[in-house]
């Protein structure tokens, strides 16, 4: 079943420690990547957003599909996803770099001249200034307490628990998804935003393979 949930509860079911958030009715898709990028582009209202996805990046960031990420970039481009992608390779997630781009101008999680102040007297975290972003050190407070682990996170999420099972693929999300009741590849395909030819094909191996 698809449905239409707050960005907090989706961030909520994709591992985010949220407090007083509904929970989403089972068998709903709530896709990762989405989740991470529309949370992103909603940054600039709330500069509290940046540190929680950092929290999720350090437990999670292997278990991302980049190229899904970067056609949503191509469709509507978030510079703090940017950012995230900037803190994930200062992490050791280096398949992150390739959302990297420099900015035209400089942006800061607060007022720009305020960050620059608070850069001239902190020092900054590395290695976001030659991409255009200000933020001085200490301004991220990425805590593991902010997400859930990997052991809760497969309990609670298939798309998740999926990708420990086949990688961060496509197919591991088809799967996922025929997994949650949608019932064929065309509608698989326009949930998803992937092909309809992987979606036709993966569906019909795991048909095969459920068979047996």
């Amino acid at each position: 079943m698809i449905n239409t949930y707050s960005l907090d509860q989706r961030l909520y079911h994709i591992g985010l420690q949220l407090s007083g958030v509904t929970k989403i009715r089972p068998n709903s898709w709530i896709d990762i990547e989405t989740t991470l990028h529309e949370a992103t582009l909603d940054v600039d209202s709330d500069s509290r957003i940046f540190s929680l996805l950092c929290s999720w990046v350090i437990i999670h960031g292997d278990y991302v599909i980049i190229e899904k990420l970067m056609k949503l970039q191509k469709n509507n481009f978030s510079p703090w996803l940017v950012a995230l992608a900037v803190f994930a390779s200062n992490h050791g997630f280096h398949q992150w770099k390739r959302l990297i781009k420099k900015l035209r101008l400089d942006i800061a999680l607060v007022d720009v001249e305020l960050a620059l102040s608070a850069i001239s007297i902190k020092g900054e975290e590395p290695n976001f200034r030659k991409y255009g972003f200000l933020i001085p050190k200490g301004s991220i407070r990425a805590r593991s307490s902010d997400a859930l682990s990997t052991q809760q996170l497969i309990k609670k999420n298939i798309q998740y628990r999926n990708r420990l099972l086949y990688g961060a693929s496509w197919r591991s999300d088809i799967i996922s998804a025929i997994q949650i009741g949608l019932k064929t590849p065309y509608i698989i395909a326009k949930t998803l935003g992937c092909s309809y030819e992987p979606a036709h094909r993966i569906f019909k191996e795991y048909l095969l393979a459920s068979s047996v």
